[in-house]
């Protein structure tokens, strides 16, 4: 064989160029499931980080015949997790997001958290015992690049991040898959983190913005002299999927209650969750505290609230002599769900007792064998309750009432010896079987639903509900399920779109499409008689640009974060 051929041989066997090719293919291979744009858009930043990282893991570990393989294993595995990540949620997953995996395995069916588990043990069991010890000092020396990259993200991110936007591409900030496109996967993992922790810094400007903090004393003070003692109450409720919104469907019998389909009565109102399939606590902070959730301290700004009071709605109707309670159906510890609801205002917080037994509630699950999660007829009955007496026992105290539920989770069972499977679902096309079990739980939900509404109407028909959807269900395949059956028609960004069902003093009312950070908005609207949004832009008045982002929205998230994280 000659020369030449023996090169281009050399070439393809050479571990690091057929590590490059299986990247590209695996990464093109992962796009075409639904996966983030592939390694050939993004190659000028992340091929250079990627072959580091190979090399570096090469040099960590024994010499053997499974050398080549082992070492391409955390960078593949990487890989794998964040196309995983964005095809299930449709973001792409944050450094910071380690500290969610105990909350994810605690939510996890628990063969699945145990299969995870024992997945993640026996990686790093078999990638432990293939560390080459004896030569440490030279894997020290090839770390050099990467503890110094991680110093500079961590301790100097403004010089990261300085660096990056000279020899990087555009960050899209609304679209994760387009600044992957244009920077590749690490590269943009390591900007989120630098971009966080630069922003920690940041907060402390904002500590004391007295414009912001004598508007929203302001806002209080209108509400107190306008509000008329006239209640709030906030149903958020998990996963609420409207099945008759897929134009790609048809169903054996109607999907809603007789009741619910009544309480709507044709309206057709509809709000954008920032998250899609996962993630509540995003959609919690945008509807309690009317800013969008822009990720900048953490990739959930509950986790980093410290129970120090900031300014959210809760806070706000606090001043204005409000009694602000929360019903959460979870658990206590999921999304740092305590020091998160006392940071936005809320004076009671209750969760069942089966799941705090040490905090004082009205709460109790009732029986989740079979579905896993505690109904929505159960916590509602329960609330309905609650609230009964305490505006017996109190007359003339406003409350601000907040319900969290949680029944729509995924799997989405059903206990079919109380709640029987009443619909079927028809389509040409392959089904996803959590589909027809969301569509079945839709109908049980929506009669809970429209039962306690009635009854809220009977004790306080002068008063605000809002029922809104944290957002929509993952399902099976994720959006992959929503473009099949054409979701909203699939209109742009049509999986962020969630149904939202609003009653003034007993009449539902028509808005237009607004963002669940505008709630608060309609809410103070609704307490001042509309003079807050004849003062300020409000977007379900009047149309507005859909991913427009509000001015100084960018500079209130910063303020309210920066009092949150005190």
């Amino acid at each position: 064989m000659n020369s030449p051929a023996l090169s281009l041989v050399a070439i393809f066997c050479n571990r690091y160029f057929a590590f490059f090719l299986f990247l590209l293919a695996y990464s093109s291979v992962l796009h075409k499931l639904g996966g983030l744009p592939p390694l050939w858009s993004s190659l000028r930043l992340e091929v250079p980080l990627l072959l580091y990282g190979y090399f570096f893991c090469n040099c960590l570990l024994k010499k053997s015949r499974w050398q080549p393989w082992l070492a391409a294993l955390p960078l593949v595995l990487a890989y794998t997790i964040t196309d995983i990540c964005y095809m299930v949620y449709n973001r792409v997953v944050r450094i910071v997001e380690v500290t969610e995996i105990p909350e994810l395995l605690d939510i996890m069916p628990v063969h699945y958290a145990m299969l995870a588990g024992l997945a993640g043990i026996t990686t790093f069991l078999v990638l432990l015992l293939s560390i080459d010890w004896r030569h440490w000092r030279r894997s020290l020396i090839v770390a050099l690049p990467l503890l110094a990259l991680i110093l500079t993200i961590e301790v100097a991110p403004d010089r990261f991040l300085t660096t990056f936007h000279i020899v990087g591409k555009d960050v899209i900030g609304w679209s994760d898959a387009g600044s992957v496109a244009n920077n590749g996967r690490l590269t943009m993992i390591a900007y989120f983190e630098a971009l966080r922790n630069n922003s920690i810094d940041k907060t402390l400007a904002f500590r004391d913005r007295k414009a912001f903090i004598e508007q929203m004393a302001t806002l209080s003070r209108q509400i107190k002299t306008s509000a008329r003692d006239r209640n709030v109450h906030l149903v958020v409720l998990e996963s609420f999927l409207d099945p008759t919104l897929f134009a790609g469907l048809m169903f054996s019998r109607t999907p809603a209650a007789p009741a619910f389909t009544k309480l709507v009565e044709g309206t057709d109102t509809y709000s954008i969750s920032p998250v899609f399939g996962g993630g509540t606590a995003q959609a919690e902070f945008e509807l309690l505290c009317g800013v969008p959730a822009l990720r900048a301290l953490s990739s959930v700004e509950f986790n980093v609230f410290t129970g120090a009071k900031t300014y959210c709605l809760p806070s706000i109707l606090d001043d204005a002599g409000y009694q602000t309670m929360a019903a959460n159906g979870h658990k206590p510890n999921f999304f740092n769900a305590i020091a998160a609801y006392q940071g936005a205002g809320f004076q009671n917080i209750f969760f069942p007792r089966e799941n705090a037994p040490d905090r004082d509630t009205y709460l109790s699950t009732g029986d989740t064998k079979k579905e896993w999660y505690m109904f929505d007829g159960t916590l509602l009955n329960q609330n309905l309750d609650y609230v009964s007496r305490y505006l017996q026992e109190h007359p003339g105290q406003p409350i601000f009432n907040y319900v969290m539920t949680i029944y729509g989770h995924t799997p989405h069972n059903l206990d079919e010896t109380v709640r029987p499977g009443l619909i079927k679902i028809r389509s040409d096309q392959q089904q996803d079987e959590h589909l027809e079990r969301a569509v079945n739980q839709h109908y049980y939900r929506t009669e809970a639903i429209a039962k306690y509404v009635q009854g809220l109407l009977k004790i306080d028909p002068h008063s605000l509900i809002i029922l809104v959807s944290d957002h929509l269900p993952p399902l099976s395949f994720g959006p992959t399920t929503y473009k099949k059956f054409r979701y909203m028609k699939n209109i742009d960004n049509s999986i962020y779109y969630n149904r939202i069902v609003i009653i003034e003093n007993g009449k539902t009312m028509q808005y237009d499409t607004m963002h669940h950070y505008d709630v608060p908005k309609l809410v103070a609207n609704y307490l001042t008689d509309g003079a807050y949004c004849r003062n300020k832009q409000c977007s379900f008045v009047k149309k507005t640009i859909a991913n427009q982002i509000p001015t100084n929205s960018q500079e209130d998230y910063m303020t309210i974060m920066a009092q949150a994280t005190m």
